[in-house]
């Protein structure tokens, strides 16, 4: 598509939102009498005004904010992410560390991309993101390009609007400070107006030609979808955690999810949040490494099977049960993590003198696992060890929400007088 912008076939504008409620939403509308829009559609000035200079989340930045998002045409729905906080943290850590640090890190507003600090020897992200501010003027603000949120923009170079008549980006904002948007979990804060930036073609030979392309073949996309369950707390104040510190006990876990029943599924990836987020905080407001409701904590000897229609996914009884196994499966199926020594593992004894944040340690442990076919019946089971555990952060104990992400496959139909989506 570059030949398109040194043509001038291509123009660029800023559009405002239709509508706009300060902490609560806001929404795009794309002009329908523009031929074609291009789908690298950018959402511009993420961010809030704070009471106080605090930096964003630090596994999230200003991301943080993102409630729910859809793209809409008219009354349907084209695509959409909900719920997405653990998901966009995993997404923003699925890069290299070098991008993270010289790029990511600065578009995002968060803090990862980790280098050796000269005075100590530690992991630390050394250089600061930009931080909320007081003000509109001096705030920092977040980039997001929406076809990380939006797969279908991955596969729709053009968005010509004969097809998709009335363009709308819909997004619901998350600005309960409780809710870790700001690493400081007390100062108050407001959302800023974003801005929408968007590309249209101007020439109609370019764009007939996309119109035929989507009428002979059609457009196939994996579809995030989000399901979520709980795994209970444990209660080891009593006996016989009480008196024998060494007791263990074993607790299975297992969910039937029904949100991808009939979809055929690529990719399922498995993160573990605090059902208490408040126990992330420490020092009276302070997040607790990458927070609460970002992170997917480790717990102790955690095994991980899947059954699809019937059959284990993973081979062997237990599935996945080691830390390390569990690494190498999501970097097979996702590719580059940046994560470091420690982010998968649970009360790691070297984070420390290994890490200037000790408290990033265990917040990084992931599952994944590769499906490849539709779904009729989908079990998780998960297994964690229960110990006694003073801290008043113990995720091998505490209730945990577990939230599900996973890729379904879409597809898309198009006609001379309209068209036609289902889950493929």
């Amino acid at each position: 598509m570059s030949d398109k912008y040194f043509d001038g076939s291509v123009e660029t504008q800023y559009l405002d939102p239709v509508s706009y409620v300060p902490n609560g939403r806001c929404a795009f509308e794309l002009d329908g009498d523009k031929m074609a829009y291009l789908s690298n559609m950018r959402l511009l000035d993420i961010g809030v005004v704070a009471g106080a200079q605090t930096n964003y989340s630090k596994g999230l930045g200003a991301m943080a904010l993102i409630k729910n998002i859809r793209l809409m045409d008219a009354r349907t729905e084209l695509s959409s992410l909900r719920n997405p906080a653990q998901y966009l943290f995993f997404k923003n850590a699925n890069r290299s560390n070098a991008i993270n640090k010289s790029n990511d890190s600065y578009l995002k507003r968060n803090a990862l991309g980790l280098e050796i600090q000269a005075t100590d020897g530690r992991l630390a992200h050394i250089y600061a993101s930009g931080p909320a501010d007081t003000t509109e003027q001096t705030t920092n603000k977040g980039y997001l390009d929406l076809r990380e949120v939006f797969p279908i923009l991955n596969v729709l170079q053009v968005l010509p609007t004969q097809i998709f008549r009335n363009l709308r980006i819909e997004i619901e904002f998350d600005a309960n400070i409780l809710n870790q948007i700001l690493v400081d979990n007390s100062i108050a804060i407001t959302t800023l107006r974003p801005v929408l930036a968007v590309d249209h073609i101007n020439n109609a030979v370019l764009v007939n030609q996309e119109i035929n392309s989507l009428m002979k073949s059609g457009v196939v996309w994996d579809e995030i979808l989000h399901d979520n369950w709980t795994i209970p707390a444990v209660d080891t104040t009593v006996e016989p955690y009480l008196t024998n510190p060494a007791f263990t006990s074993i607790q299975n876990a297992s969910n039937q999810s029904l949100a991808y029943k009939g979809k055929y599924v690529e990719r399922l990836l498995i993160c573990k949040q605090l059902q208490n987020k408040a126990l992330a905080i420490t020092g009276g407001n302070a997040v607790s490494g990458f927070g609460g409701v970002a992170s997917s904590y480790a717990v102790l000897n955690q095994t991980t099977q899947y059954r699809s229609n019937g059959k284990n996914i993973i081979p062997g009884f237990n599935g996945v049960n080691r830390p390390n196994e569990r690494l190498g499966i999501l970097s097979d199926e996702w590719g580059s993590v940046n994560g470091f020594i420690g982010s998968n593992l649970y009360k790691w004894s070297r984070a420390d003198e290994s890490l200037a944040d000790p408290n990033e340690a265990g917040q990084m442990s992931w599952d994944c696992v590769r499906l490849g076919q539709r779904v009729a019946d989908l079990q998780v089971q998960i297994q964690r060890t229960n110990q006694r555990d003073t801290d008043a952060l113990a995720p091998t104990n505490t209730a945990l929400n577990i939230n599900a992400y996973a890729e379904c496959k879409k597809a898309m139909a198009v006609m001379s007088d309209g068209y036609n989506i289902v889950f493929a």
